[in-house]
This record gives structure tokens, C-alpha cells and sequence, in this order.
């Protein structure tokens, strides 16, 4: 159906006029913080926590539970996105993501005491943290529509600064319980070691999630125009976003999540290549990420709070893009990674480019999507992080065991550089949705086509 529409009235003023709730923003950064923290804080301890209690366990079944976890968050995100769509209530998922993990996290901690069935039992709690991040569309979500268009790319900076801030300090948390080693203490018959002890941390921070969000989150939704503003303008048009960029974004992500990914690989690789024994891989790698934090931080601060966050998102995009595709230079002629070059690779390289993807994808998003309801889109796109972390788990590790890292590293320059031209060849239209077209352009809504006259 195509329809002439005499006159538009399509908000953007008043939607300028909006204060972004800035607590709540802050709120929702620290959320993700604790969300990233339980993300990676196994990253460099899992191995060999599984290793030590079940000598029959492999490399393949590592990769297996690493992927189950991605598995159960890639699923959970679309329906807590969709249950955030449907009920605009941020805080309900949240509220039963942190449950379920808060479980998994006790369930990790006692695994040990079922000898024989130690692996499944650990397979299971992993599944059930993957509930954790299972949230990450929907608070995603909140920021794209708890924030005005002039303070979205600050906003996400901010919470994606608290996201990747806990991701890379996940294995420097869990460097904190080495000094207990890896047979602690008993209280009755539970053994507090470093493995147990960082997942009994993890189940106080599920439950301070909680409160955290029931206590302090504002449910403010000053990004959208609500179904009542709506219908109370029968003129209201709000136009169709652009699909193919948002593919586009989505493939970024796949690619961002299963270059993280090949991270938690960090323990049997140096194992395997350093001759580390299993409490220096614990040490040392958590070291390396938690410099890698340091320049993550940087940059998500310097996106937030300096002339950068003016900066063209697609340049920031290409130029986060071009840093990550260096990282795989090295693999074609290398047998092995001289030491240094891991170590700046794993800390600086990997530091610097992840959050200039993630916040400019996270934020462009938002931007395309406009100012309507993003649960249902988050979740998905969440999902493809996820997803992409289930698939690379289960390929890189048989990879790996196979022929080491080149061909994982070859697959992750290849997916970079199609990111790369796919940025250039659609370069026009990663642009936020224009609200109001030009006159006489015609333009997709819900109902068929309008006209600006």
C-alpha cells in the first residue's frame, strides 16, 4: 500500500528535549561488569580444575562444555529478549538469568564431589552460567532505549567500558585465589581451593545482581516513543529500519565473540607451547588479560569522555577491524609464537581492537534500529555472539589438536577481511534511521510506503 501523507509529526524534537537517566546507565554498566566477570573468570582455570578431578576428560570434551555454555546463553538471549519486548521489563530477566547462574556457579563449586560423574556435573553447571550472559540483549536493550541518539555511542561506551572491564578481569579475580592452591582447605567436608573458591565468589555476585537491580535500576525508557504517544498522533510514522547493515552488525559481532572465543583456549595453548605447568598458565594468562583490560578500558573511556566519541563510527569500526586482522600476520611462517609476540598480542592488540568493534557495532545498532522497542533485535544479535562462541569452540579445539593454532588463526583473518570490504560496500547506509526523509522521498513504514510532501 502506498499512501501521500500531508503532514508528519514524528517527535523529533521532543525526543532531543529527553535526559537520558544517567544512574540508571551506571547501573546497568555495572551489571554487565559482573556479566563479563562471570564470562571469562574460568577462562584459565577450567582446564585444569577439570583435568585434576577427571583424568579420562580430553581437549575435545573441553571444547564440548565450552561450547555448551555459548550454546545455552546463545539461546537464552533471544527469549529473555523476547520477554523484555513483550512485558518492557528489564528487570524479570534479569532477575531469573542471575538465579539460574547463581546455581550453575554452586553447582561448579562442588562438582568434585561426585567423582565419577564429575565432568557432566561440571558440563551441566556451565550450561546453567550461560544464563549470566543469556542477559546481555536485554540489558543491551535497556541502553539503546534508555538513551537519547545524541548520548547513545557515551551510554554504550560506558556499559560496554563495564562489560569488557569484566571480561578481562574475570582471570585476574581468579589469580586473587591462587595463593590457596589447588588444595586449600577443608570446612566439613568441602574443599575451598582456587578453583572452588572463585565459583562460591561468583554465587555472592549473582545474588548482588539481583538486589542491584531490583534496588537501583529505573526502568526509563526516554529513547522510544511509546504505543500511547503513538496513538495519541494519527499521524505518527515511524519508518522501517534498514535490514542489511543490521546483518551486517550481526556478523560483527559473530566475528568480535569468536576471536574472545579462541581466549579461553589460553590455558592448554601456553600448556602445550611455554611448557607452563597448570598454576603458571592460571597466573600468567590471567596477568595478560588483565593488561589487556588496561587498554580496553582506555579506549571505552577515551570513547565516553573524550573528542572521540564525535569520531565517525564507521572509521572507528574499520580501524578496530584493521588492528584485530594484524593479530594473524604471524601465522603463516611461524611454528611456534615467540613469547613476546603472544604477549603483546594477547594483551595490547586483542585490548585495543575488541572495544572499538564492539562499542561502535553495539551503538550503530541502536542508532539504525531507531527510537522503538530493541528487546526482540538484542537478543538475536546477542545471540550471534553467542552462537559464534558455541561453533568456535568445537572446531578450533579439534583444530588445534589436529595442526595448532594456524588454521584457527587463518579462519579468523579471513572472516576479519570479508568484514572489512563488507564495511566499505555498504559504507552509505550504516547510518542512523532518519526519522524525518527528505521531501517527496519515499519511505517503508509498518502499513506500506509514505510520502513527506
Amino acid at each position: 500500500m502506498t499512501a501521500p501523507v500531508k503532514k508528519i509529526s514524528v517527535r523529533e524534537k521532543e525526543l532531543s528535549e529527553r535526559k537520558t537517566p544517567w544512574a540508571s546507565v551506571y547501573v546497568i554498566a555495572f551489571l554487565l561488569l559482573l556479566t563479563g566477570i562471570q564470562m571469562s573468570i574460568y577462562f584459565t582455570s577450567t582446564w585444569q580444575y577439570l583435568s585434576e578431578n577427571d583424568e579420562s576428560v580430553t581437549v575435545d570434551f573441553f571444547g564440548v562444555l565450552l561450547a555448551l555454555q555459548a550454546l545455552s546463553s546463545a539461546f537464552a538471549n533471544p527469549l529473555f529478549g523476547y520477554w523484555n519486548q513483550i512485558s518492557t521489563s528489564t528487570r524479570k530477566p534479569v532477575f531469573c538469568a542471575c538465579a539460574i547462574a547463581g546455581f550453575g556457579n554452586l553447582l561448579y563449586a562442588f562438582a568434585y564431589l561426585a567423582p565419577p560423574y564429575v565432568k557432566w556435573v561440571m558440563l551441566f553447571s556451565r550450561i546453567l552460567t550461560g544464563f549470566s550472559p543469556g542477559a546481555l540483549g536485554v540489558l543491551r536493550s535497556f541502553i539503546g532505549t534508555a538513551s537519547t541518539q545524541e548520548d547513545r555511542m557515551k551510554a554504550v561506551s560506558i556499559t560496554n567500558a563495564g562489560f569488557t572491564a569484566g571480561f578481562f578481569l574475570g582471570p585476574t579475580i581468579q589469580i586473587c585465589f591462587i595463593p590457596l592452591g589447588k588444595y586449600g582447605f577443608n570446612i566439613g567436608p568441602f574443599i575451598i581451593n582456587m578453583y572452588t573458591s572463585a565459583a562460591l565468589f561468583m554465587t555472592i555476585i549473582s545474588a548482588i545482581s539481583i538486589i542491584l537491580t531490583y534496588f537501583f535500576l529505573e526502568e526509563n525508557y526516554v529513547g522510544i516513543i511509546s504505543e500511547e504517544e503513538k496513538s495519541q498522533d494519527p499521524y505518527f510514522v515511524l519508518p522501517k529500519f534498514d535490514r542489511l547493515p543490521v546483518l551486517l552488525l550481526f556478523y560483527m559481532w559473530w566475528l568480535m565473540c569468536g576471536v574472545v572465543c579462541v581466549e579461553s583456549m589460553a590455558a592448554p595453548v601456553t600448556i602445550a607451547m611455554y611448557n607452563w605447568s597448570r598454576e603458571d598458565a592460571v597466573l600468567y594468562n590471567g596477568i595478560i588479560q588483565t593488561v589487556s583490560c588496561v587498554f580496553t578500558f582506555i579506549v571505552n573511556f577515551s570513547l565516553a569522555a573524550t573528542k572521540l566519541k564525535t569520531v565517525d563510527n564507521r572509521l572507528l569500526l574499520l580501524a578496530g577491524l584493521e588492528i584485530g586482522r594484524c593479530e594473524f600476520d604471524w601465522c603463516d611462517d611461524t611454528p611456534r609464537v615467540p613469547l613476546p609476540l603472544y604477549l603483546l598480542i594477547s594483551s595490547a592488540i586483542i585490548g585495543l581492537g575488541f572495544p572499538l568493534i564492539s562499542s561502535t557495532s553495539s551503538s550503530l545498532l541502536s542508532q539504525i534500529i531507531g527510537p522503538r522497542k530493541q528487546g526482540t533485535v538484542q537478543g538475536f544479535f546477542a545471540f550471534t555472539g553467542a552462537f559464534s562462541q558455541f561453533v568456535v569452540s568445537l572446531f578450533s579445539t579439534r583444530l588445534f589438536e589436529l595442526s595448532g593454532y594456524k588454521w584457527i588463526m587463518v579462519y579468523h583473518w579471513t572472516i576479519v577481511t570479508v568484514a572489512i570490504i563488507s564495511t566499505l560496500l555498504l559504507w552509505r547506509r550504516l547510518v542512523p534511521l532518519k526519522i524525518t526523509p527528505s521531501h517527496g522521498e519515499a519511505t517503508r513504514y509498518k502499513l506500506g510506503t509514505f510520502y513527506r510532501m
